[in-house]
């Protein structure tokens, strides 16, 4: 029997890449573009506008430890079309909303769908169908949230201004449902082996895929381990930083009064944090992941130094932040996905998967308040600026304490 030129597991990867590309692209980088809206509707402030996607990032961190402590017994493609219908509720009832409380419930539903159908479930299937080209598989997977900023933004912006807000939640809604049920049910297969194959569509086992823990580890072996809490602070940290500066972006923009069109500049953005996660996953595959982590957290913190002088010449400095940040928060956010597969690939890499999402999803949330509660305060983001410099030099300074011999 003549074997298929195309290995099956780039089929599944593409199939995963555009379900990622709703889950995290539009629900997280593009729904920020109706906050104006809801503040002009409603009068409300920019602290009450991001409550929800506080709430959001709070629930994912509870519901992220139990799914992945019990994805391995359940159907994953069940669990991420349940997934896909939460999502399509949340957008007909974000477009419905007369309230902060109907806007939370919305979210509410977005956490679920979220939970069920995003990067757990993305990274457990990803990295049970590649071992040796993990790094570049990986980075591509991770590049649909930023391709899904950098392609839906501007549409959310034509519907927007086409349709009125409304109207335009619910035509996203529409769009996400097709792009999340059509590659589930046409593309996605869990495993290799469903289709007789093996990782990477090698003939033999992959090299790097026998004996990587295959030990089920207790949350007790975790915690005594050194790099966890190293690993612990990295991640923390730059999920503060990330997904704080993502949920004020737009907000932040307005305040510069710039001539610059925040939907055109947060494309940007998602666009060259494309080039961030393709060149920093296979750069990962060739060299030392310590060295290529510690490249990223360096451009993450050059971004936020940017930040730190943006009002000096706004129209130019937000062009060149977009570009900076957007390659180093892409670059991070890909390495660290990376360095914990190194680690805890296995039986129990759902449910230390599920940790780490919940420890960093906690420290999103409080970036997510933290920027907003300085902004309404001080009545600026220099300050918090500053705080997301000083987290990402210090990260940069854990990352060269991780021991090299265990970040291979």
């Amino acid at each position: 029997m003549e074997k298929s030129k195309v290995f099956y597991g780039w089929i599944v990867l593409i199939g995963l890449f555009v379900i990622y590309a709703i889950t995290n692209g539009v629900i997280l980088n593009t729904l920020p573009l109706f906050y104006p809206e809801l503040i002009k509707e409603y009068g409300w402030t920019q602290d009450q506008v991001t409550r929800p996607a506080q709430l959001l990032f709070l629930l994912v961190a509870i519901f992220s430890p139990l799914i992945g402590n019990f994805m391995d017994r359940l159907n994953i493609k069940r669990m991420m079309l349940t997934g896909g219908v939460m999502i399509l509720i949340g957008f007909v009832l974000f477009s419905r909303i007369q309230s902060i409380n109907m806007l939370l419930m919305a979210y509410f539903i977005f956490a679920i769908g979220i939970t069920l159908a995003g990067i757990i479930p993305s990274m457990k299937i990803v990295t049970n169908w590649f071992v040796k080209s993990r790094g570049l598989a990986v980075g591509i997977l991770l590049v649909g949230s930023s391709l899904g900023g950098a392609l839906f933004n501007p549409i959310a912006g034509i519907f927007i201004a086409s349709q009125g807000w409304r109207t335009a939640l619910l035509s996203m809604g529409m769009i996400a449902s097709v792009l999340i049920f059509v590659p589930l049910i046409v593309a996605v297969v869990t495993h290799p082996d469903l289709k007789s194959l093996l990782p990477d569509g090698n003939q033999q086992e992959s090299e790097g895929s026998k004996g990587v823990n295959q030990i089920s580890l207790g949350y007790s072996d975790v915690f005594k381990s050194g790099v966890f809490y190293l690993m612990l602070f990295i991640t923390g940290s730059m999920w503060f930083c990330i997904v704080g500066i993502i949920q004020h972006q737009a907000l932040f923009i307005k305040d510069l009064n710039s001539t610059v069109s925040p939907a055109s500049l947060l494309s940007v953005f998602f666009v060259f944090s494309v080039l961030g996660k393709v060149i920093f996953g296979k750069l990962s595959d060739k060299y030392p992941k310590k060295s290529i982590m510690f490249l990223a957290v360096c451009n993450l913190a050059l971004g936020a130094l940017i930040l730190t002088i943006m009002k000096s010449n706004p129209d130019t400095l937000l062009w060149l932040y977009a570009i900076v940040f957007g390659i180093g928060y892409s670059g991070t956010f890909t390495m660290i996905q990376l360095s914990i597969a190194e680690y805890y690939h296995g039986p129990s890499y759902g449910k230390i998967l599920g940790l780490f999402t919940m420890i960093d999803t906690l420290a999103g949330v409080f970036g997510i308040m933290t920027l907003g509660k300085m902004r309404t305060n001080l009545g600026s983001y220099d300050q918090s600026f500053m705080v997301l410099l000083i987290l990402s030099v210090v990260s940069a300074v854990c990352v060269l304490l991780l021991p090299k011999k265990e970040l291979k």
